[in-house]
């Protein structure tokens, strides 16, 4: 049993060495905010407008294959009319599935890849990563669309919510402190060649300890500007303030993380009751038992 334990322990400790060193090679992304917590009338509202969000701006590309325009109109206590009404724009029928009439050769042709379907993106990504990648978006003029995403680096779509956001760029601050990251980065990156190449070891590895030192140093102060807020200023204003936008995009959200899961708010609701009637099968269980062995003990 002992053996088995420090084996246990052995194999936990190599996956949280192994979880640490995929989030260290992954680097540091940011914004990387916390989703706004909702619930009960709230998150239903909010889902109604995530919903019509997506539909307004997405579903012309990111189909949602595995979903049906009838399912969310009942779950999110949308009346048939009005979904007909504003959420519909095509032949589709209620009943059909949230899919588009995008080619996906002539997609990949013009994005670099095909937009990919979005039924499970929440469940496949987090809803934390989707929220600050909606919002991360910034202008760059060395990519093909003028944009860039700070969460998902040199992704090929526009910023089709552009017009609700406006344009937002990286402040001087921020670039200041990514140019000391990719400079200390070339550093460490040379210092390594050398060393495997037979360099003064004593020497590169103090140049090794100098870079990542700075680059820890400079992440923390990225990390304090974006949870200040500062992360990112507006070029080009759109029709929603800042905070309006950040509603909208956790709406939107909102709005995939149910369709990557349209029971979830059922299976949270009835797995009270299910825990209820575990502890009470549980007492009752071990009322019985005692009475079976009352005359043994």
């Amino acid at each position: 049993m002992r053996k088995l334990l420090i084996k246990l322990a052995a194999c936990l400790s190599f996956s949280l060495f192994s979880a640490t060193a995929m989030a260290a090679e992954a680097g540091l992304t940011l914004p990387n905010d916390k989703l706004p917590r909702l619930s009960g009338d709230y998150l239903e509202v909010s889902m109604q407008r995530g919903m019509q969000i997506y539909v307004n701006n997405c579903l012309g590309c990111h189909a949602l294959a595995f979903h049906r325009y009838e399912r969310s109109a009942t779950d999110l206590g949308i009346p048939t009319d009005v979904m007909m009404e504003n959420m519909i724009f095509s032949d589709d029928k209620i009943g059909d599935l949230m899919t588009n009439n995008m080619n996906a050769k002539a997609a990949a042709n013009w994005f670099g890849a095909a937009p990919p379907d979005l039924s499970v993106v929440a469940r496949a990504r987090g809803t934390k990563w989707l929220y600050n990648y909606f919002r991360g978006f910034y202008v760059d003029d060395s990519r093909p669309y003028g944009v860039n995403n700070s969460v998902f680096k040199d992704v090929g779509m526009p910023h089709v919510l552009e017009e609700m956001q406006g344009l937002q760029a990286k402040t001087d601050q921020v670039k200041n402190l990514e140019n000391e990251i990719s400079y200390a980065q070339a550093d460490m990156a040379n210092a390594k060649k050398q060393l495997e190449e037979g360099g003064n070891s004593s020497a590169l590895n103090k140049t090794i300890r100098e870079a990542e030192a700075v680059i820890s140093e400079a992440e923390t102060k990225l990390t304090e500007i974006s949870e200040a807020g500062k992360y990112f200023e507006i070029v080009k204003e759109g029709q929603l303030s800042p905070q309006e936008f950040d509603d909208a995009m956790r709406d939107l959200t909102y709005f995939l993380e149910y369709v990557g899961e349209p029971i979830k708010r059922d299976r949270e609701r009835l797995g009270v009751w299910v825990l209820l009637f575990i502890t009470f099968f549980g007492f009752v269980a071990y009322l019985l038992k005692k009475e079976y062995w009352k005359d043994i003990h």
